[in-house]
Formats: structure tokens, C-alpha cells, sequence
């Protein structure tokens, strides 16, 4: 995605071409039933290392997998070998998530205190991810994106959810923001962000959108656009981000996503050091206010449909953006548990 003011959330672009989200798939009709109680349930797994996978990797369907990408300039060993290498040291401390065995912990080297390198976990379906930019080179610009991870499930179903007016899709998960690390104040490079994301794709057209909802932004709220709602388009994905909160930083209410009930909302500049629930929904209403959105600018063809839509991929994506120069570094930890998708 192009880095707008509001909202430096890139990774995505990335993650749509890697997603397979391709083709029209099968639609609905006008006939579409009534959504009934029934819960569609992408549910906690018990993945473990072998899905950390780096860069464009082919990700598994139906479990959790965890995707590394642009920890290092390319080239370089450290690119190269980002995820390749065990890595034994306490990462947890910097994560709040201690796996069983330090074989579910991989880097491009083991390197711990005093300043240690990018470390990422995955055990059992629950995952650390600590990105340390003062520990691998970053001098290429990225356009439009920073070094990131996301734990994300592809669903091989690729559900309707919103399948009528009432209806609503549920993002959750425990996530424990543990450190975070900024080399000096910010409001652009040196950004760090948490959020969840899913990708929808439009049965009559095949096109597909992302939704980022913000769990964490390291500039406090209102400042270069954070915790706002923002739209746009980088070319080959458009997308809409919202905080998760019932307002705005200046005001105004959210309009495409709200937290559910006991919910955590979007938290910005310092970490909170344990884990939390965060949830957050989506109605039936709020996506086709989403829709008309994005169909009154750089989408007109798209389906106005709820129903036309099916859910591709879904998770949480952790990214950063130190800029190209070493003024801005800056370091995330954070753990994942417990990922799932419903749907009511």
C-alpha cells in the first residue's frame, strides 16, 4: 500500500499478492438467506515453526502461519537467512511469550543482550514477534512499507460472513504489546504499529480489499493521522483503516469497525506489558458503509453486497517504518494468542 499520512500500514499490499486472491469465486444471489445463529469459527490451531516463513513463501491454508518480511537490505545475509536460523536466548522477555522449546524461535542469528537482533515465535499457534531495526540494515527505501510480520490464517473455505443485514464478523485475540523502543520522538520514520487486518474479495468482480483495524500506534492520537479513519489506494490493493475505538482522536465516531464486548481499544505511544483481549467487529451495516466508501472513489465497480463478499485471509500484523537513515530505529515486541474468526 502507498504509506499515506494517516496511516503507514503497508505490509498488505505484499501480503494480498502472496494470498493466492485470485479469481471471481462463486456469488450470492438476491435470493441470499437470512443470516442464521450459526457461528462461523476460524479457530486457535496449534501451528508451530515450520510456518514462520520469510518474504513470499507459500502459506498454508487452514492454519496459523506467521510471514517475515524485509529485515534486512536486499542482498544481504540477513535478508536472506531472516527466519533460517534457531535462535535459544530468552526472546519472551521482549515478546511476553515463552514457547516450550527454543526451536520454535528463528532469526537470521542468535544474537541477545545488550541490543538484541529480530527474533520471531511460533508455537503451538501462539506467537512473539520482536523486530530490533537497529540490528539489521534498512538503507534501500521500501515504497510505501516498513519490515514487518504478520500471524495470519488463510481460510480455505473463504467464507460469506456477512451474508445479511444484522449480520457481523468478529476479529479476536489476546496480543500483549511487552516493549517498545523509539530512538527519538516521531511522527513518521520510527513508527510502530499493531493491528488487525482481513482481506475481502468481491464475488461478481474478483477485487480485492483490506481492512486494518489499529490495536497500536506509537505517534499519540491525531498526530500525522493516527487513531483516524483513513482510505486509499496503492495500485494493487485499496483499503480502509480504523482504530479500534467507538470514536476518532478527534471526535467522531467510527465508522467502519467498532470493539466488542470487554474489548480492549486501540492504545498508542507506550506498551502495556500484558496481555489483553482485543475484538474487534464488523456489521453487516458498517462494511456496506465501507463499500459505498470506496465504490464513490477509487473502486466504482465493485459490489454495493455485503453477501458478495468472502473473507480470504485474516490476522495481525506487527510493522515498522525507521525510514532509510539510523535516526529513527526502532524496537517492537509483541505476542499473539488465542487468533481466531467468527462470524454472527
Amino acid at each position: 500500500m502507498i504509506r499515506m499520512k494517516s496511516a503507514p500500514r503497508t505490509a498488505l499490499a505484499a501480503l494480498l499478492l502472496l494470498a493466492g486472491c485470485g479469481g471471481s469465486g462463486g456469488g450470492t444471489s438476491a435470493a441470499d438467506p437470512p443470516a442464521s445463529s450459526t457461528t462461523y469459527v476460524s479457530a486457535p490451531d496449534c501451528a508451530g515453526p515450520s510456518n514462520i516463513l520469510a518474504e513470499n513463501a507459500t502459506a498454508p491454508q487452514d492454519a496459523t502461519f506467521m510471514r517475515v518480511q524485509h529485515m534486512g537490505d536486499p542482498g544481504t545475509s540477513e535478508l536472506a537467512e531472516e527466519v533460517a536460523h534457531e535462535v535459544t536466548w530468552a526472546v519472551g522477555d521482549y515478546t511476553g511469550f515463552y514457547p516450550s522449546d527454543s526451536g520454535a524461535q528463528r532469526g537470521d542469528r542468535d544474537v541477545a543482550l545488550p541490543d538484541p537482533a529480530s527474533a520471531f515465535q511460533l508455537d503451538c499457534g501462539s506467537a512473539g514477534v520482536f523486530i530490533n531495526t537497529g540490528e539489521f540494515s534498512h538503507h534501500v527505501p521500501l515504497v510505501g512499507e516498513g519490515p514487518s510480520a504478520s500471524i495470519a490464517r488463510d481460510p480455505s473455505t473463504r467464507p460469506a460472513i456477512l451474508r445479511a443485514p444484522g449480520a457481523s464478523l468478529a476479529i479476536e485475540a489476546s496480543v500483549d504489546l511487552r516493549s517498545v523502543r523509539y530512538q527519538q520522538p516521531h511522527t513518521g520514520e520510527g513508527t510502530a504499529q499493531l493491528s488487525f487486518f482481513y482481506y475481502a474479495q468481491d464475488a461478481t468482480t474478483g477485487t480485492v480489499i483490506a481492512h486494518l483495524v489499529a490495536l497500536f500506534d506509537s505517534r499519540p492520537p491525531g498526530v500525522n493521522g493516527s487513531a483516524m479513519e483513513s482510505v486509499g489506494s496503492d495500485g494493487h490493493v485499496a483499503f480502509v483503516s480504523s482504530p479500534l475505538a467507538a470514536v476518532q482522536a478527534d471526535g467522531t465516531p467510527v465508522r467502519f469497525a467498532g470493539p466488542g464486548a470487554g474489548s480492549a481499544t486501540e492504545h498508542n505511544v507506550a506498551a502495556w506489558n500484558e496481555p489483553m483481549r482485543f475484538r474487534a467487529v464488523v456489521s453487516y451495516e458498517q462494511f456496506a458503509a465501507l463499500l459505498a466508501q470506496l465504490r464513490a472513489g477509487p473502486l466504482p465497480a465493485i459490489s454495493p453486497r455485503p453477501q458478495d463478499w468472502h473473507v480470504t485471509e485474516f490476522g495481525v500484523l506487527a510493522e515498522v517504518f525507521p525510514g532509510t537513515g539510523d535516526q529513527h530505529n526502532v524496537a517492537l515486541g509483541a505476542s499473539v494468542l488465542d487468533l481466531e474468526l467468527s462470524a454472527s
